[in-house]
């Protein structure tokens, strides 16, 4: 009597159990699969997001080009709502030029002297662009402050705005991006930026000093900046090569090297 009991509570139990397995093991595995393979898919859909952004910082190391962080202060604007970009009204303001002044084509750098690739514009093209085009009367070159990287760096633009009080722009530009340092490591502290002043022939030490402490072209650098923001630029550097009237403007973005400049100017120049 009681094995006959316990066989059919055997029986019974597998029965159940087969049932169980049968009908439900099916939705189980489908269950199971779309968890693995929604797994997979993130996975993969951030491996692809990771991909991306490092093919992106590939690009921009390969252009010589220095993404800004966004500033949600400033709103993009149209190029007809900003300041005037012609020579003359660059020069009005203070912005510094460098070249004949009735030259036909203008280059406008957007940068910033902590920025690297900025500093391998300076040192390796923009040479080649001074006696080629700045020192010939074909083109002129003007400055704009484009502050992103830090503090140090709109301290580094007023003392740059200082030195062009006193006609030494260029030499001090050429003279912080010579001594460039890593971004904020100190190495445009407001004492190095007065110390790199005393080595340029012809400073009055007095007045930049005292030109920077008292930040006296606070509002250009912080204006430039604003422009750069609203226009849409994306970072440093950033060329705007034009007709010194302010016409015809061509965007140039990242620190291509002298023949990418090059290709641009001999067409505007030749009028095509």
């Amino acid at each position: 009597m009681i094995m006959r009991f316990f066989t059919l509570y055997i029986v019974t139990a597998s029965i159940l159990i087969f049932s169980f397995i049968y009908f439900y093991y099916p939705l189980l595995e489908k269950t199971g699969t779309s968890f693995l393979a929604f797994g997979i898919e993130s996975e993969h859909e951030t491996e692809e997001g990771e991909e991306e952004h490092a093919m992106e910082e590939n690009m921009n190391v390969e252009k010589g080009f220095s993404p800004a962080l966004s500033n949600s202060d400033v709103k993009v604007i149209n190029n007809s709502q900003v300041s005037d970009l012609s020579l003359s009204g660059l020069k009005s303001i203070g912005s510094p030029v460098l070249g004949n002044l009735s030259a036909p084509i203008t280059i406008i750098e957007f940068g910033d002297f902590q920025c690297h690739f900025c500093g391998r514009f300076a040192k390796q093209t923009e040479p080649l662009l001074n006696t080629t085009y700045f020192q010939t009367g074909k083109v002129n070159f003007v400055f704009k402050h484009f502050v992103t990287h830090g503090s140090d760096s709109f301290n580094a633009a007023l003392a740059s705005q200082c030195t062009n009080d006193q006609g030494k722009f260029w030499n001090y530009y050429n003279k912080l991006y010579l001594n460039q340092g890593e971004e904020n490591s100190g190495w445009v502290s407001v004492e190095n930026l007065k110390k790199f002043a005393t080595e340029i022939p012809g400073i009055d030490k007095q007045k930049f000093n005292s030109c920077l402490d008292t930040q006296k072209y606070k509002s250009l650098v912080e204006s430039d900046t604003k422009f750069a923001f609203g226009s849409g630029y994306q970072g440093t550097p950033t060329f705007i090569i034009e007709n010194s009237n302010g016409t015809n403007q061509e965007i140039l973005v990242g620190a291509y090297p002298f023949p990418s400049f090059q290709v641009i100017l001999e067409k505007k120049l030749s009028g095509s």
